[in-house]
């Protein structure tokens, strides 16, 4: 099954600003966030409190995303740096 992958307005001027701090991270992020579309709840995600919501991290970077298994989509919600001195 393949989930449509949708950006939401922050996430996507979020996304925007790393691409132009750091183009590599920026590449990891956009790749990791196509795969969600094969799998969504990869084995290195985290689901947030049991609900439809994930966190998954790539490298120093965090992606928050909803899963709509009824509609087959992912909103990506944040993507962002993890806070200094975070694993």
């Amino acid at each position: 099954m393949t989930c449509r992958v949708i950006w939401l307005t922050e996430a996507m001027a979020a996304y925007r600003r790393l691409r132009v701090a750091d183009p590599d991270g920026a590449k990891m992020v956009a790749a990791a966030v196509r795969a969600l579309a094969d799998e969504p709840a990869p084995p290195d995600s985290t689901s947030l409190g049991g609900t439809a919501f994930r966190r998954l991290r790539q490298g120093d970077y965090r992606i928050l995303y909803g899963v709509d298994r009824d509609a087959t989509m992912i909103s990506v919600m944040h993507v962002g740096r993890l806070p200094y001195g975070r694993s």
